[in-house]
């Protein structure tokens, strides 16, 4: 029994140290332990490196480091990205506001240095000036509606058809509604400015008339004397506006020809023709767009199209047909309590006597200053010549006991006689240098 578990113990210890699967060779015995079958493996995959595992090593390695490094491109990029994108908006911040600024600087300049004309509430019966015409027309009426702003007794009535004109008068025949609108309204004063929309086809008698041809000229002088006609008929005092410079030479052209016509058409109907025409061109009377208002700061007059006028524009337009206005109320109406009809600015007439008042320069009061020009060579007095109006000198000092004593007069033809033009030396008589002799 002893050995049978000897022998037994034996064969165990046997297949633990030779295993079945394990390799031998003959005349050779291996009495190494044996390991388990993972351990070897994973010592077998240690162990057993290629040329391509050295260089390049292992699959997974790579993949995470070629990650990091992806990882780290983008981010650097992300971040180059947000700097540019920074960069980018600071940058439009910037152009954005300097663009503000700029049009503070120009097309605002007259809103930020000039006072807001103060706003009252027109009175009942108020006097009121009947505004007819274009587009043009429409911003006079808006012009004259700011600076009137602070007169209680005078309303603007703005009864202008953009599109209207003399050549179109299927739109609205001025000279044949004017007689009822006027009765309707019951205005004071009438301003009239059309003419810009007339560069067009005209069709008179069903006959079409080509522009600017001698027919068309015809046609239209004689239209728009009716309108003058008709105005004059009405009994009320009136001013034609004249058409300012556009951007285009060819309308301007005909602008200066229209203005002519209608300011003989004003002349002869009795009304007034007020010329803006210097009021929107530069020094060779040329379209300019910008221009000063009426504080005297440089501002945009027109728009980018180079014809409608901007609200300063509207303000400078209706600037030069305030003062016939004025003249008008003051001096030919002869209505009580017009000195203060224009608020608190100065009267421009004496109401007793109807003669102008000498002006008087209040900036602060009348919030208007002295437009000059630079290149305008009347400012400092360049059209005279030198010494074309030189002042009378006074001949002679005081003499001996005048306050200065021992100073003679100055005689004639002596050597301090400074006088212009020079005298002639006096002649001695000739006993007197016989008697010398």
């Amino acid at each position: 029994m002893s050995r049978l578990v000897a022998a037994t113990l034996v064969v165990f210890l046997t297949a633990l140290v030779f295993p079945a699967n394990a390799p031998q060779q003959a005349g050779h015995l291996s009495f190494s332990f044996v390991q388990p079958a993972t351990a070897q493996t994973t010592a077998k995959k240690r162990k057993r490196k290629s040329l391509f595992r050295i260089l390049f090593g292992r699959k997974k390695t790579k993949k995470a480091v070629v990650k990091r490094r992806t990882k780290r491109r983008t981010t650097k990029r992300s971040k180059t990205k947000r700097s540019v994108r920074k960069t980018a908006k600071r940058s439009t911040k910037r152009r954005s506001k300097n663009r503000v600024r700029k049009r503070v600087r120009i097309a605002g300049a007259a809103t930020a240095s000039s006072v807001a004309p103060k706003t009252v509430e027109k009175i009942e019966g108020a006097k009121k000036i009947l505004v007819i015409g274009d587009f043009f027309a429409g911003g006079l009426a808006d012009g004259l509606d700011q600076l009137l702003s602070d007169a209680a007794t005078i309303i603007v009535v703005d009864r202008t058809k953009g599109l209207s004109g003399f050549v179109r008068n299927d739109i609205i025949d001025w000279p044949a509604v004017l007689p009822q609108m006027v009765a309707d309204e019951k205005p004071d004063y009438v301003v009239a400015m059309l003419g810009s929309n007339d560069r067009q086809l005209m069709i008179e008698g069903g006959k079409k008339l080509k522009k600017r041809t001698p027919e068309w000229d015809a046609a239209y002088t004689n239209r728009v004397a009716s309108l003058g006609k008709a105005l004059g008929a009405t009994g009320v005092p009136f001013s034609w506006v004249g058409l300012p410079p556009v951007r285009f030479g060819n309308m301007s052209k005909d602008y200066l020809v229209f203005n002519e016509i209608y300011s003989k058409a004003a002349a002869a109907a009795g009304g007034q023709f007020v010329d803006v025409w210097d009021g929107f061109s530069d020094e060779e009377r040329a379209y300019s767009r910008s221009g000063p208002d009426v504080q005297g700061q440089i501002v945009l007059l027109r728009r980018k199209d180079g014809i409608n006028l901007t609200k300063a524009g509207r303000r400078r337009l209706a600037f030069f047909v305030e003062p016939k206005i004025r003249q008008a109320f003051e001096s030919g109406i002869g209505l009580a309590g017009l000195t203060s009809e224009f608020g608190d600015r100065p009267s421009t007439f004496d109401l007793e006597t109807f003669a102008p008042k000498k002006a008087i320069y209040d900036p602060v009061t009348s919030r208007k200053t002295v437009v000059v020009r630079l290149g305008d060579p009347a400012s400092d007095g360049g059209l005279e010549l030198a010494g074309d109006k030189s002042p009378e000198k006074t001949v002679g000092l005081p003499k001996t006991g005048g306050g200065l004593s021992g100073i003679t007069a100055v005689r004639s033809g002596r050597a301090d006689d400074f006088n212009w033009p020079p005298s002639a030396a006096p002649t001695a008589p000739v006993s007197a240098v016989a008697a010398t002799n």
